[in-house]
């Protein structure tokens, strides 16, 4: 028959809990109780006795102690756990007792081991008091009365510590004084003293009160940890000098002031003492750091030294900044934690010709200069390091990667780190640019390193509450493709390490930019087409003279209507009319090339050219010449009525010969 899943995982849980918690039972036998009877100047005091209970009985269980004397008495008095105490009335002095503890519960009881003592042998000495000290060298000097004892010998230990430790170091069989041959300058100690006065079964006496005294000053023996906070340039007249307050053990004694050492370009040193007493303005020190106010303009060597009542430290030279160093790059990642910021790096494929060390520094980004600023110094084989300091939560902190060498040093890389992220603000300034009609460019600001709670790690982009595209932190621009014609919303988010931040919307359409953009190009084509047709034959045309205005023309117009009759009579079968043939006039030069007028018989007239006409008589000669006088002047209606009718106040001998006959009339020979 098979057994129900839940009783049998009951059994098991009982069956753990039988087996491995403690069952109460009986108590355990207490240790034998230590007793004595501490100093108390001009009475007798009560027996004080302590001991062990041993295990935990796990139920309420009381303890009690008993003693009987030699004298018959017995008495009992109850306890705790693990003390108790004999009443001075219930015991003689220098009487022998014997002591025991009993322990007792429900289930049981059980009794400790016999101790046996005489009352007299078990007093406490009175507590040493120290009472002086000597700092060169450092001794410490006490007095302890055993007169009362009856005894003038004593035996004492005594235990030490610097001010920043918890261990107690401890020294014994020590007379009246204690001489510390190896302490630390100018450092701060603590001892306490204990005695015993020399007996049969002489106790030790209670540690004195804590006493304290200062060692000796020396000369500082470490140089002054020297760095420089320039920002983010490199440019030695917008750096701060800076180094760390020497502590009080490397110091070894007060500071005094320091020594700053400028070499400048020029070839002059100045030498600048910046007393502690009186800084004048030209060092501030906070937070454990000390700034030197004044510039570094034109500076090419700069060494500072810590100076106390002993002497000075070896110069510390500042590793001035440099550009344009050939180094190796580094993969650099900074992680951040609770309290502090894991930076780590790797190391060059190969070593870094002279170089001395790393020196790895934070900065809170948007503070002044030397504010929210830091260093360390890391060895040249190392490649992580651990940054700790009062960090501030959601705030942007730039830490640098730097190569030291003898006297210049070059950033190596850098990285923004957060102690915590949050989450982000809403993005700003978020618009829609040269829109399409089926595409937009969307821009945004950027969310500041001081504004941001976070890395961004990236921006979020939501179309029309669907489609969904992710931008990376460090741009702020985005071109969205393959819109329809219509209104549009886009959504935007940044987003950290913490999560998304708030949105910003915008709507926009892209109706208005189909409908202008497909008649705006054809429209401007259609015009610049029209513009070539009005312009092309203004300048390509030239204006020929109507000929109806030459006088020529209407004195043979009239004389062809009076002698209408006459030309068609069989009388005159052969009208004497110039025969006209219209040539095309090449483009020659007529000197170069006479043309020659030949007769019909092959007798050429001396006049050069291609025409050829009848043999003139002199009739005929008269009347070309008045034919000539009278179509020497062209009217051009057009231009007489725009000239006001000056055109008809010209002369008939001018020489004025119009566009029209250049054009049709034979050529005067």
């Amino acid at each position: 028959m098979a057994w129900p899943r839940v009783p049998c995982l009951l059994l098991i849980l009982l069956l753990l809990q039988h087996t491995c918690l403690p069952q109460p039972g009986p108590p355990s036998p207490p240790s034998a109780p230590q007793c004595h009877i501490p100093y108390t100047e001009g009475r007798q005091a009560d027996i004080h006795c302590f001991w062990d209970p041993g295990q935990d009985p796990q139920i309420p269980t009381s303890y009690s102690l008993h003693w009987n004397s030699t004298e018959g008495i017995s008495s009992a008095v109850e306890g705790t756990n693990v003390s108790g105490v004999i009443p001075r009335e219930l015991y003689t002095s220098y009487s022998d007792l014997t002591v025991l503890v009993k322990a007792a519960n429900q289930h049981g009881s059980a009794t400790s081991t016999m101790a046996a003592f005489n009352t007299g042998d078990i007093k406490k000495p009175p507590t040493p008091e120290i009472t002086h000290h000597c700092s060169q060298p450092l001794e410490i000097y006490w007095i302890l009365q055993c007169d009362d004892q009856g005894s003038s010998d004593q035996l004492c230990e005594v235990q030490y510590r610097t001010q920043d430790q918890h261990g107690w170091t401890q020294e014994e069989d020590i007379l009246r004084s204690f001489l510390l041959l190896t302490p630390r300058p100018y450092t701060v100690y603590e001892f306490q003293v204990r005695c015993v006065c020399e007996g049969p079964q002489a106790l030790m006496s209670d540690w004195s009160s804590v006493y304290t005294a200062q060692s000796s000053e020396s000369a500082p023996v470490k140089a002054l940890d020297v760095w420089s906070d320039c920002g983010v340039t490199s440019e030695l007249s917008q750096c701060a000098l800076m180094w760390k307050e020497m502590p009080s053990w490397l110091a070894q004694g007060k500071v005094l002031g320091y020594v700053v050492t400028l070499s400048h370009s020029n070839g002059t040193v100045a030498v600048v003492n910046v007393s502690m007493s009186e800084p004048g303005g030209l060092c501030v020190c906070q937070e454990k750091r000390c700034r030197f106010t004044p510039s570094l303009r034109g500076v090419s060597g700069v060494d500072v030294s810590v100076y106390n009542s002993q002497g000075a430290t070896k110069p510390a030279s500042l590793a001035l900044p440099t550009s344009g160093l050939q180094v190796p790059k580094l993969s650099f990642t900074v992680n951040q934690d609770i309290l502090s910021l894991n930076a780590s790096w790797s190391l060059p494929p190969q070593p870094i010709e002279n170089m001395h060390e790393y020196v790895v520094q934070y900065k809170q980004v948007g503070l002044p200069p030397t504010q929210g600023f830091d260093w360390i110094k890391v060895h040249q084989n190392h490649t992580s390091i651990i940054l700790r300091g009062d960090f501030e939560n959601y705030t942007a902190y730039n830490v640098s990667l730097f190569a030291v060498f003898i006297n210049s040093s070059c950033l190596l890389a850098s990285a923004i780190s957060y102690s915590l992220h949050g989450l982000p603000p809403k993005v700003t300034e978020f618009k829609a640019q040269y829109i399409s009609d089926s595409h937009v460019i969307l821009s945004w600001q950027h969310v500041s390193l001081t504004q941001s709670r976070g890395l961004i790690l990236r921006y979020q982009l939501v179309l029309n509450k669907f489609k969904v595209c992710n931008v990376s932190g460090d741009q702020n621009s985005f071109h969205l493709l393959g819109l329809t014609s219509g209104h549009h919303q886009v959504w935007i988010r940044a987003e950290t390490k913490a999560g998304l931040g708030p949105s910003e919307t915008i709507i926009f359409s892209t109706e208005n930019s189909h409908g202008f953009l497909k008649y705006l190009v054809p429209g401007i084509i259609a015009g610049m087409l029209l513009l070539i047709i009005i312009i092309i034959p203004m300048k390509t045309c030239v204006k020929v003279p109507d000929p109806s205005n030459s006088k020529l023309l209407q004195q043979m117009k009239l004389q062809f209507n009076s002698s209408s009759t006459a030309i068609f009579s069989p009388l005159e079968s052969n009208p004497k009319i110039s025969e006209l043939e219209v040539v095309e006039k090449p483009f020659w030069d007529a000197n170069a090339c006479p043309r020659k007028r030949s007769s019909p018989d092959g007798q050429t007239e001396g006049v050069v050219g291609e025409e050829r006409t009848h043999i003139r008589t002199d009739e005929e000669a008269e009347r070309e010449e008045d034919a000539d006088e009278g179509y020497s002047i062209i009217i051009d209606t057009d231009e007489e009525e725009r000239d006001g009718g000056e055109s008809g106040s010209l002369l008939e001998d001018d020489h004025f010969v119009s566009d029209y006959e250049k054009h049709f009339m034979p050529v005067d020979v």
